[in-house]
């Protein structure tokens, strides 16, 4: 994860931030817009539980007062539990959310359910975290306990108290996602030998809001919900490039664990684009990595439902040994548009930089990695789940990454109306 403009940590920065997030508790905000309802009436102390981040991550253009704590309540009071309720049933279609619905119900719960934390908070007096040090930490599961007052039209919660808490969002939100509409033409096929073949999906275009809601832990700063406009359909490989299809189109294997049906394991990006160049050239269509964009869309089949990664279980295609141990390929099941393996313990290879998620509404957005040394260069990585990490969190990885990295292959519908 990464503060702006800098070199992003790597995974080991990202973990050490929930053993030390009760020390860098001073990100704190001041946001603009008020509350419509509220969940709790003044003076009252209480403990509430939810997703306590910097209000700098969740708003589009932070000045330098905009980093104060706040919290997004999902429990803790009746209260609360009741206005949850009230915006679940009106706001959370059964269907599933599209990207104005998720976009609407992540205002429900900034206007109802966002609780400002005073930076003189008596939980907050050994904080460092403060300009011009500050760093918008990871959101955390937390519990705030503290008086409740309502001043300049926000919820203010002083805490006195916060601790470690365990959440638990609504059954509906954690449902595995139902896509809204289907592939729309045949697979294509596509030839990598004469006797070999590559089965690529027909995805759809669509909008969706990309990255993680800001009511919801986890989250990181990079992740900024904005929606993404995917104007033309694509084909997608439905599952990673295997060591046997690697090897029949590059005439070497780098894995260091052999196996035909394995993802190939840690691939140079230079010769990525050689392998997708080669490609290219024997099937006469546009072959390329998915860019960030699109790689997320297809993971979440087009909705917009929260990421938690709960819902990916049964797609995960992890072992036992942590990043060391995937699983051969169509092991477990695939999501709801027939892709295989793409919540994983491996990173997955984009064609886009390592980048913050971009602030504003996009329409096909790419982000090419700058010319330069290849093995330095960052790229962004998606696709490993844990308990702190969502279908939405994504890595700034090189090729000599801490975990292992794989790749899936991107068909063009249409190649001679995309320059990329």
């Amino acid at each position: 994860m990464g503060n702006s403009g800098l070199q992003e940590p790597n995974v080991l920065a990202k973990a050490c931030a929930w053993t030390v997030v009760l020390a860098a508790l001073g990100c704190a905000v001041w946001a603009r817009s008020a509350p419509a309802a509220e969940a709790l009436p003044g003076g009252v102390e209480v403990t509430l539980k939810g997703s306590l981040v910097c209000n700098g991550a969740c708003i589009a253009d932070p000045k330098p007062d905009d980093h104060l704590l706040v919290l997004y309540a999902i429990d803790g009071t009746p209260e609360v539990r009741a206005e949850v309720e009230k915006i679940m049933a009106k706001f959370y279609p059964d269907k599933g959310l599209d990207a104005d619905a998720a976009q609407e119900l992540m205002d429900q719960f900034t206007a109802r359910l966002k609780y400002y934390i005073p930076r003189d908070s008596p939980a907050l007096k050994d904080d460092k975290n403060r300009p011009p040090n500050h760093y918008c930490m990871p959101a955390t599961a937390s519990a705030v306990t503290g008086v409740v007052a309502l001043k300049d039209g926000k919820r203010w919660l002083t805490a006195a108290r916060i601790e470690p808490a365990h959440l638990k969002y609504p059954d509906r939100m954690l449902a595995p996602d139902v896509p809204f509409v289907r592939p729309g033409r045949e697979p294509l096929i596509l030839r990598i030998t004469d006797r070999l073949t590559l089965k690529c999906v027909c995805i759809p275009p669509g909008k969706f809001l990309m990255g993680t809601p800001f009511y919801m832990w986890p989250y990181f700063v990079e992740e900024y919900p904005h929606a993404v406009t995917l104007t033309r359909p694509f084909y997608m490989a439905e599952i990673p490039v295997t060591q046997e299809i690697y090897q029949a189109v590059m005439g070497v294997n780098p894995s260091t664990v052999k196996d035909p049906q394995l993802p190939v394991q840690d691939p140079r990006f230079a010769d990525i684009e050689e392998f997708c160049k080669r490609l290219s050239e024997k099937n006469s269509r546009k072959v390329r990595l998915p860019t960030d964009a699109e790689w997320e869309y297809v993971a979440r089949v087009g909705t917009s439902n929260p990421g938690f990664q709960e819902k990916y279980k049964d797609q995960f295609s992890g072992g036992d040994g942590g990043f060391k141990a995937p699983l051969t390929v169509k092991s477990r099941q695939p999501n709801a548009w027939g892709l295989y393996d793409m919540p994983s313990c491996w990173w997955e290879i984009t064609g886009d930089r390592g980048m913050y998620n971009a602030r504003h509404s996009e329409t096909d957005p790419y982000y090419p990695p700058p010319a330069g040394d290849a093995a330095q260069v960052q790229r962004s990585g998606r696709g490993i789940l844990q308990p702190q990490w969502s279908i939405g969190t994504h890595e700034f990885i090189t090729e000599k990454g801490y975990a292992g990295q794989k790749f899936r292959v991107v068909v063009e519908a249409e190649p001679a109306a995309s320059p990329r």
